[in-house]
């Protein structure tokens, strides 16, 4: 389960491009994918596309709607609403062409999209993968309103709520300690 646990690591890296930790009140957060070059080095770095390959702002515009489909489609975020049927993934989906290779050990799905959407495919190939697996429920959105991380979920039940017991966690457990002080008086 460790490599799979690395590639959630991955989806888990591509939803934080936009990052909502907040640094002051209304902070929008950072858009990290700010042109087609951030969105080609991000591809370039994971190996989703080649040295030679380009990247579009059409393929930029598409990656930031995966991006935020994807955040939704996170089983455990009390922060982005749902998408219950899946409906916005499944339209982005549906915008690139896969096809099949069945072999004796094991088969491969492979998208027919070269240059940046090739790229994209291939995330989201790796996002058909790790839900086929049942590991997409590892993976969780930091529940600290002011954090909102998505995080890989390692601990053994499952059940993690933050993206770190030492900054959000602690946080929150010390609220709630202060305000059952205060109630009791």
């Amino acid at each position: 389960m460790g490599a799979e646990l690395e590639q959630l690591e991955i989806i888990a890296d591509f939803i934080n491009t936009h990052d909502r930790r907040m640094r002051y009140e209304g902070d929008p957060g950072v858009e990290i994918l700010e042109g087609v070059n951030d969105l080609r080095s991000w591809l370039l770095e994971y190996g989703f596309i080649h040295d030679l390959d380009s990247v579009t702002e059409v393929d930029l515009t598409l990656a930031r709607e995966l991006r935020s489909s994807l955040r939704a489609a996170i089983p455990y975020n009390p922060h982005d609403p749902k998408d219950g049927d899946f409906q916005t993934l499944n339209r982005i989906a549906g915008q690139f062409r896969f096809f099949y290779r069945f072999g004796e050990m094991s088969d491969v799905m492979e998208t027919v999209e070269e240059q940046g959407k090739g790229g994209l495919a291939r995330l989201l190939i790796l996002v058909f993968r790790l839900r086929e697996n049942n590991l997409w429920s590892r993976l969780r959105v930091c529940t600290a309103a002011d954090c909102q991380w998505v995080f890989v979920d390692r601990s053994r039940p499952g059940t993690g709520k933050w993206c770190s017991m030492k900054a959000c966690g602690n946080r929150a457990k010390n609220k709630t300690y202060r305000e059952r002080a205060k109630s009791m008086g």
